[in-house]
């Protein structure tokens, strides 16, 4: 199964709206025109003039169909760069009133 984030536009009474859900399905969706069915769906339950306006898959299924991966993440490689730098500690110094150090 494939997990998509879809976001779409329509026509509310008050205007332009904007909706999203998450969709569900067995085939990969590689275009707008794969989600005609769920376009469909919205305009039966009352959404006007419903555009898609983008989808993302989210989830990965090989993985969520393995029940014996390793669950750990990984080491983060690109640790934060500021947790290297030596703090100041020189209490004389403080920022400028533009939040500039002197």
């Amino acid at each position: 199964m494939h997990r998509y984030y879809v976001s779409f536009a329509y026509q509310s009474p008050n205007g332009f709206a904007i909706g999203t859900l998450d969709v569900t399905t067995e085939q990969r969706i590689s275009t707008v025109e794969d989600l005609a069915p769920v376009t469909a769906d919205l305009t039966g339950r009352d959404y006007r003039n419903v555009v898609i306006m983008a989808f993302s898959l989210y989830a990965n299924p090989r993985r969520d169909d393995n029940p014996n991966r390793d669950t750990r993440r990984p080491a983060n490689p690109t640790p934060n760069r500021d947790a290297r730098r030596d703090p100041n500690l020189n209490p004389s110094r403080k920022p400028s009133s533009r939040g500039r150090w002197s």
